[in-house]
């Protein structure tokens, strides 16, 4: 099915790339129009304290145990060669964080029958992620949906998200991208002309603030904001910035009008925003991770102040989005 009209070693190195693959779900609807698939990637230069995929931070893969679901067999620890298990089921993860290097990696989740204790992160060929996705090709055309690249950072797998790309319109599939917008400019111009749309995060327009709750500077992210809503123009995709509303970092309405105010004044091609309100979905991860949950005091804004914050976005003049 696989439609390349170029040169056939050229199509072969694309089909045959290899990326970090996280997860790959199935009949999503939160991210971009339609029913889509959303292909998670691995690997983050963010280290966002509310973050709700811990698992695709890192580029390598991890053993997660869902310690709810186990059934206390034992199994895991027979099998576990390198006294991670040594004193029951708790995993010491100092040992298991460097399991990927070695040559039989995770061999505690063989034989874990109710796959409490797993694998996240599979390496896949571009091939391998299009034989997924095209299964649901005839729902996206019936419901005007496709696929969705998330991670993560799906830059930080630059070539291998460009490939998937141009897999996917190459195949009539529409495509999205949801960026935390820190990545190479170059990435972006390269990656413009096979979107559909693009979703890109402008968590803070205080760069302190940002730096101290992401890990980073605003920066690059800002250069970008304005770079992609060029190319929007220039390749016809839509483009919406995303603001996760997170309690005593951006919930403020001094935070959404500066957020706001950034992108009237330098953003001319955009179709809108959408506000996030933080939620706790994600906790369960960082436990299943052996990390803590930084936030667990936190609670997710009521809709009474979500409303106020998107009164404030569309006196701006903003078109508000939420899917």
């Amino acid at each position: 099915m696989v439609n390349y009209t170029g040169n056939k070693t050229i199509a072969s190195e694309i089909l045959n790339k290899k990326g970090m693959v996280s997860n790959i779900e199935r009949y999503a609807i939160n991210d971009g129009f339609g029913l889509r698939t959303t292909v998670f990637l691995k690997g983050c230069p963010l280290r966002c304290k509310w973050c709700s995929n811990p698992e695709t931070q890192k580029f390598n893969c991890e053993m997660v145990f869902f310690e709810d679901q186990c059934i206390g067999c034992g199994e895991c620890v027979k099998l576990c060669r390198y006294g991670a298990l040594d004193n029951g089921l708790k995993a010491d993860r100092s040992i298991c964080d460097k399991c990927y290097l070695r040559e039989d990696a995770f061999s505690c989740t063989l034989k874990c029958y109710p796959q409490c204790r797993k694998i996240d992160g599979q390496e896949m060929t571009v091939k391998e992620v299009f034989d997924v996705v095209k299964r649901d090709i005839q729902f996206y055309h019936l419901s005007g949906g496709g696929v969705t690249i998330s991670g993560g950072e799906p830059l930080a797998q630059p070539e291998f998200t460009l490939n998937l790309l141009q897999t996917f319109k190459q195949n009539y599939i529409n495509t999205a991208i949801e960026t935390c917008g820190y990545a190479r400019e170059d990435d972006y111009e390269a990656i413009a002309p096979y979107l559909d749309m693009a979703f890109m995060d402008l968590k803070s327009a205080d760069t302190v603030k940002h730096e101290e709750w992401t890990g980073a500077s605003n920066a690059s992210i800002l250069n970008n904001i304005i770079v992609m809503d060029e190319l929007s123009k220039e390749y016809g995709f839509d483009f919406i910035i995303r603001t996760p509303v997170i309690p005593g970092f951006n919930d403020s309405a001094h935070e959404i009008q500066s957020i706001g105010k950034f992108v009237t004044e330098n953003c001319k091609n955009y179709k809108g925003m959408e506000l996030l309100p933080y939620h706790k979905l994600g906790r369960g991860k960082y436990i299943s991770l052996g990390r803590i949950y930084e936030l667990e005091g936190l609670k997710a804004p009521s809709d009474e102040q979500m409303n106020e914050l998107h009164k404030i976005l569309i006196n701006m003049g903003i078109n508000l989005y939420q899917f």
